[in-house]
């Protein structure tokens, strides 16, 4: 639905949009407030709309309220775009004083429904390919279902549609066979050096195997501390005989790997990380 102010303005409400009939390119989009204040007006036209039925229906049931002041705002901003849009100085919104506003009674008013709008809406989808368009009418159908017989063209769109959809699985189902294949490479042939390699095998204590970094070591002071810091926790040796840790601390923490395998000889060590805060080397 929308309206057709003298003939040569139109309102669509749902877009909040003022056109020039004459020259759509001229046109004017309202603010919320500002189209619902001429809606307002248009559907009392000829009456009175009064300041209270302003306020309680654009605000107060949308959960606002507003001064006085927000309201002659938004009627000056109707009044500019209906100016604007209709290349006019008429007085289109005329003040009642100390009751509201209302459309001037010399202004022609026309409602368009949306039924006399769908009405043109067959004249504007000529040219369009028949299989993306369908009307309905009351018509009784020349032939009944089991009569119908859908066109050749029919027929072939939808072959074409499916196309690309097998196209795409195929495709995705070939990138996941060579990125299967590439994973399976790198894991078994890559041959970069295992992240631990660098550490050395120091001594076996109470069944555990201590490795450590080959850069520091000799640092008796801080390895005898983090053993006895490891022994201490309560480590299963056991359950985790290889253990892995730097000497040189750069932080506040010791991180301890243990595993139930050597790490550099087993693909499936089964290692956890020990934390501990609070610590650093000396």
């Amino acid at each position: 639905m929308y309206w057709i102010i003298n003939d040569n303005i139109e309102f669509r409400p749902d877009s909040k949009k003022l056109i020039s009939v004459t020259n759509p390119e001229i046109n004017v989009v309202l603010t919320t407030p500002a189209s619902r204040c001429l809606l307002l007006l248009l559907d009392a036209s000829p009456d009175v709309v009064t300041q209270q039925e302003f306020f309680k229906k654009v605000w107060e049931d949308e959960g606002m309220l507003v001064p006085a002041n927000t309201l002659y705002q938004n009627i000056s901003i109707v009044r500019r775009g209906l100016r604007a849009v209709g290349e006019t100085d008429r007085i289109l919104v005329a003040t009642v004083p100390r009751k509201g506003f209302q459309i001037d009674k010399s202004v022609k008013i026309t409602r368009v429904a949306a039924v006399q709008e769908a009405e043109v809406a067959p004249d504007s989808l000529q040219g369009e390919d028949e299989l993306d368009v369908e009307y309905h009418t009351d018509a009784e159908p020349e032939f009944t279902p089991e009569e119908t017989v859908l066109p050749a063209s029919t027929v072939a769109v939808s072959q074409r549609r499916k196309l690309p959809l097998f196209v795409g699985i195929l495709a995705m189902v070939a990138a996941f066979f060579i990125g299967a294949v590439g994973m399976h490479f790198v894991w078994h042939f890559n041959d970069t050096k295992p992240f631990f390699s660098d550490y050395t095998f120091v001594e076996q204590d109470k069944g555990c195997n201590f490795n450590t970094t080959d850069d520091s070591h000799d640092n008796k002071n801080s390895y005898a501390r983090f053993k006895a810091l490891i022994l201490g926790s309560g480590l299963d040796c056991e359950k985790y005989p290889w253990v892995y840790f730097p000497l040189s601390q750069t932080a506040p923490g010791l991180a301890v790997l243990v595993c139930r395998k050597n790490y550099l000889k087993s693909a499936v060590p089964g290692c956890i990380t020990l934390s501990f805060r609070g610590v650093e080397s000396e």
